[in-house]
This record gives structure tokens, C-alpha cells and sequence, in this order.
């Protein structure tokens, strides 16, 4: 009995040590795919940058879209240029998260609506960083006219259909001699795509042209445009298959071809000469046919004078 009771202790404990072993394995097996996972998406978070890129195309919208020169230092440009890409570029943001233009005051007078001097402060301050200031005040570009509102402290926006020129596309981000380089496809809008500037359907739907935009690291640890350059990039040109040259006959075939058809021109003149003989021999002409009626008649008039 007492061995009895022995064997059923130990049962019980081989039973608990496998029922423990087994839940450390599973915990084991679980916390094995966690870190897997955890793993996978470290490396997806590293090699994927499609959220930084499309922060940069928000970010440069503004510029893109105006399609400004190239520069090789922020302070050699006129800050009107900055200005315009602040206010097209606030613009953008505001219908890109859903608003819309409704939600600014209107000019009584022109119904434009008035954008807030502080969120273009604010836009160029995130584009070329807080040392970078501009006045405030009217100023012309080459196509349109802003008129700033003392009273309402805003810039009024230009009614217009159409403005952006392009849209742009991050093709990729890299860092060199301590700055770091955006590279931008431009896109060409239905409109910019038309020679006419009517809307076009077969509007391109790959960058035309690609620029590089350099970014400088602030004392903030920030990155603040600084210059703007022609990139390496370059579109894809369009290959057109070159026509198939002739490939020109040798003598003696030219010779063989001519002869073929000499000889299938004369066959074909004597096949109808003799098709005329024989449609002459087949139908007798009318004045044949009448030449004998008349011979019998001066015949019968003979006879009847003979008898008288």
C-alpha cells in the first residue's frame, strides 16, 4: 500500500514537471515569433522610407509646384519666390488634411480668401529654418499679383484655376559631404502637359525632369533647405525602333525579274491578238453579211428582164 502511494506521488510529480515543461516551451515558441516579429519590423521600418518620403513631398510642395530655378544659396534668391511657395504651399496642406479654403476670412472686395501672415511664417520657418526671416508686405512674381492686408494680417491668395505647374515625386534620400539630398521627380500637371494650357488627357504620369534639393542641418539638429541643383537623375528616354533598312536585289536577280516580266507582257499581247482573230472569224462584219444579199438582188432583176 505504501509503495502504492509512492508511485502515485511520483506519477503526480513526473506529471506536473511535464505539464510545467511544457508551458516554458510554449512561452519559449511564443516569445521566439515576438521577437521575430519585433525584428521584421525594425528592418521594414529601416528599409522602408515611403513615410519620410511623402513627408518631404508635402514638405516641398509648395516649391515644386512653381517650378523655381536653381540656386546654390538661399539668400541669392528673391524671397518673394519663397513667399509664393509659403502661400501655395499652406494652401495645399489645408485641403490635403480635408479643409478647405472656406475656413479663412474673405477679401470683401475681391473674395479671395486672406491666409494668416503666421502660417506663412511658420511654413517657410519649417522649410528654411527659424534664422531664415522675410517682410511682410505686398509683392509680384512673373505671373500674379499678392496684395497683403495690414489690417487682417494675411496675404490674399489669387483667384485662380490654375497654378501648379508640377507635383512632386521623392525618388529617394541621401546623405553627403554632412548634407542631405532630396532627390524630386516633377510630374506635370493635365494643364502644364498641354501646349495651350487647356486641360490634357494623356497628361504624363512620370517625373519629365528630376532636381536635387539640399538640406543643411540646423543648430537644432533639424534639416533646412539651403540650395537647390540640377540632378543626376535623368528621365527615361522613349527608345523608337530604327525603320528596317531595304535590302537592295543583286544583278542577276533584277535581271531574272525584268525578263519574267518582259516575257509575261508579250504572252499576254499575244494571247490577245488572238483572242480578236478569233472573235473576227466568229462574228462576220455587217457589210459582209449584206454584200451577198445585194448580188442576189441585181441577179433576180436580170432574170425577170430576160423574160420579158
Amino acid at each position: 500500500m505504501a509503495n502504492y502511494k509512492e508511485e502515485h506521488i511520483r506519477n503526480n510529480r513526473r506529471l506536473a514537471r511535464q505539464i510545467v515543461g511544457g508551458v516554458a516551451l510554449l512561452l519559449a515558441v511564443i516569445g521566439l515569433f515576438t521577437v521575430f516579429g519585433w525584428v521584421v519590423s525594425l528592418l521594414r521600418s529601416v528599409l522602408d522610407d515611403s513615410d519620410r518620403r511623402k513627408a518631404y513631398e508635402d514638405r516641398l510642395f509648395g516649391m515644386v509646384m512653381l517650378d523655381p530655378l536653381a540656386f546654390s544659396d538661399v539668400s541669392s534668391v528673391d524671397p518673394g519666390v519663397f513667399k509664393q511657395a509659403a502661400i501655395w504651399g499652406t494652401v495645399y496642406q489645408v485641403q490635403n488634411s480635408g479643409g478647405s479654403l472656406d475656413q479663412y476670412e474673405r477679401d470683401p472686395d475681391t473674395g479671395s480668401a486672406i491666409i494668416p501672415k503666421l502660417e506663412i511664417d511658420t511654413y517657410i520657418a519649417n522649410l528654411l529654418g527659424p534664422d531664415y526671416t522675410v517682410d511682410d508686405g505686398s509683392f509680384s512674381t512673373d505671373v500674379f499679383s499678392y496684395q497683403y492686408d495690414e489690417e487682417k494680417q494675411g496675404y490674399l491668395v489669387p483667384v485662380t484655376s490654375s497654378v501648379a505647374q508640377y507635383t512632386p515625386e521623392v525618388e529617394k534620400i541621401w546623405k553627403a559631404d554632412g548634407k542631405q539630398y532630396v532627390t524630386v521627380g516633377y510630374i506635370p500637371t493635365a494643364t502644364n502637359s498641354s501646349s495651350n494650357g487647356e486641360l490634357s488627357l494623356t497628361a504624363p504620369t512620370t517625373p519629365t525632369k528630376y532636381m536635387d534639393y539640399v538640406f543643411t542641418q540646423g543648430s537644432n539638429h533639424e534639416w533646412y533647405l539651403s540650395a537647390l541643383q540640377e540632378s543626376e537623375m535623368k528621365p527615361e528616354a522613349t527608345t523608337t525602333p530604327a525603320p528596317t533598312a531595304n535590302v537592295p536585289q543583286d544583278a542577276q536577280s533584277m535581271v531574272e525579274d525584268q525578263l519574267g516580266n518582259a516575257m509575261a507582257d508579250t504572252s499576254t499581247v499575244l494571247n490577245d491578238d488572238a483572242a480578236s482573230d478569233t472573235s473576227a472569224e466568229e462574228y462576220p462584219s455587217a457589210d459582209s453579211e449584206d454584200a451577198p444579199a445585194e448580188d442576189g438582188g441585181e441577179d433576180s432583176a436580170d432574170s425577170e428582164s430576160a423574160a420579158e
